[in-house]
């Protein structure tokens, strides 16, 4: 066999490779995302179908023993020319949000444009902690700016609301309606919490840092509301006088 047999031979070998190669990245399974996510953290893909660049599943928190679904499916597409300037761009869709999430990754972080979603606070119980005692009920509503998140650090803002808050461990519903403000510019991150209304009263402030939550506030009853909210008020935290001092590190 000559040179020019064996060059051509070499190029047919590297045609077929790189197609084969190709194929099994533009074809490759949504299951194996939902793998990967899963050995990242607390996140699950559940029923996973399509493929990596385009798909959907359901979103699931898991606390270490079982998982938390959130309700209805995801639906996500890359865009592949990102890819080649070394980021990933990915659009997510989801009956939650009245607009599709916009996320820019890079080896400098994450991107978020701006937004909403809402989403039912009982998905709350699989962060663990009080949410998992008090069971909760009600909405979740996400505002947020474009955010940059990077090695810990935070810049931009987030306001959460929980509307019409319940509480499977009190007869008393709603119990109120909270706002946290968690806003950024750097390595730290303030977090407020006020009500807004309802007998069930908290507020209390804290900080973001590397990854870790650091908060301390109060919870009180409107007098009125003492006795009935009493028990719910036990769980929360350590009585002082009419008080609860809200603690939370994480």
């Amino acid at each position: 066999m000559n040179s020019g047999s064996k060059l051509r031979m070499a190029v047919w070998a590297f045609a077929i490779l790189f197609t084969v190669l190709l194929t099994a990245v533009v074809r490759a399974p949504a299951a194996w995302f939902g793998d990967w996510l899963q050995a990242q953290g607390k996140l699950r893909l559940i029923d996973a179908r399509g493929t990596l660049w385009e798909g959907s599943a359901v979103l699931a928190v898991s606390d270490g023993r079982k998982a938390m679904a959130v309700p209805g499916r995801f639906a996500w597409k890359l865009n592949p020319w990102p890819v080649f300037a070394g980021r990933v761009e990915v659009s997510i869709s989801h009956r939650a949000t009245q607009t599709p999430l916009v996320l820019s990754i890079s080896k400098q972080g994450v991107a978020l444009a701006a937004g909403r979603a809402e989403l039912p606070a009982a998905v709350l119980v699989a962060l663990g902690g009080p949410f998992a005692t008090i069971r909760p009920g009600g909405a979740i509503e996400l505002r947020w700016s474009a955010l940059e998140l990077a090695s810990g650090s935070m810049v931009g803002s987030l306001e959460i609301d929980w509307r019409d808050a319940r509480s499977a461990l009190s007869t008393v519903a709603p119990i109120g309606t909270y706002q946290v403000k968690v806003t950024g510019a750097g390595d730290t991150a303030r977090v407020q919490l006020e009500t807004l209304r309802g007998p069930l009263r908290m507020q209390g402030g804290g900080s973001i840092k590397a990854g870790r939550l650091s908060f301390r506030g109060t919870a009180s009853a409107e007098p009125e509301m003492r006795n009935a909210l009493d028990g719910l008020l036990g769980l929360l935290g350590r009585r002082s006088g009419d008080n609860v001092a809200l603690v939370l590190d994480t």
